[in-house]
């Protein structure tokens, strides 16, 4: 290992014997060419840790810049990602309401289209107020629909509005039809239903990953949600009704 002191002691030496040549430049011409010999000698380690220095920290330099851009890459693709979930609702609603307009082996139930007066973020127990009532047809228990995705039900009527609890409640309860079987089901204040057991029933459900829930009025089929599992135990996903446009109440359930 190389004592420290000494390097600098002979670096020294070296350096007032250089400057004493440039100073009495009468000296042997030899002594003066060995003596910057000797000092080359002795800075190229100091040259070589500097370069190793300098090019480790612009490696480091470029790594915090590739780590920034990467960062900004993610962020971009997040965004992207956004856009394309929010596209591809669009193209599913439109999908539903083309095959609801031109394919006649679907019923259209009669129903009327409301607007949403208040509480259109959902902010405080999941429900909103329309703009329809008594007047237009409405009555307790009417259906809330988006194309034909249940959004919620009618709790509180009069003449000319309405309030409406919506799936994401835990107010919201209703019997649902899967595979031809019946089951209750009941809001959670989120984006999934959970299944309750019915009474004097022991039957196990047999759900599968993707059966759909529907409600049956009449000839009419309405889509409540789509068989999921959460820590091994079924729920059922509703649709996002974050968009609460060109909603319609049936009224001939």
């Amino acid at each position: 290992m190389i004592n420290n002191k000494k390097v600098l002691l002979i670096y020294i030496i070296c350096f007032f014997l250089f400057l004493t040549l440039i100073l009495f430049p009468n000296y042997n011409s030899k002594t003066k060419l060995f003596t910057f010999f000797v000092k080359e000698k002795i800075e190229s380690p100091f040259i070589f840790v500097g370069n190793e220095v300098k090019g480790l920290f612009l490696v480091l330099n470029f790594n915090f810049d590739h780590i920034n851009t990467i960062n900004k890459l993610k962020q971009e693709n997040n965004y992207l990602r956004s856009i394309n979930k929010y596209l591809l609702t669009l193209t599913s609603k439109y999908s539903e309401q083309n095959k609801i307009f031109h394919q006649s082996n679907i019923e259209l139930p009669i129903s009327v289209g409301v607007k949403i007066l208040g509480d259109r973020n959902l902010l405080y127990n999941k429900n909103f107020i329309i703009n329809k009532g008594s007047k237009s047809g409405l009555a307790l228990g009417n259906y809330i629909i988006d194309g034909l995705n249940i959004v919620g039900r009618v709790v509180n009527i009069n003449n000319n509005t309405s309030e409406v609890v919506t799936v994401k409640s835990i107010n919201y309860g209703d019997e649902v039809f899967i595979n031809g079987k019946s089951y209750i089901i009941s809001g959670t204040n989120n984006n999934y239903l959970s299944f309750l057991r019915q009474k004097e029933s022991t039957e196990i459900p047999d759900f599968k990953s993707g059966d759909i829930a529907v409600v049956h009025l009449d000839n009419v089929i309405l889509r409540v949600g789509i068989v999921s599992f959460e820590n091994n135990q079924p729920i059922l996903l509703t649709s996002d009704i974050t968009n609460l446009e060109n909603l319609r109440v049936v009224i001939n359930d």
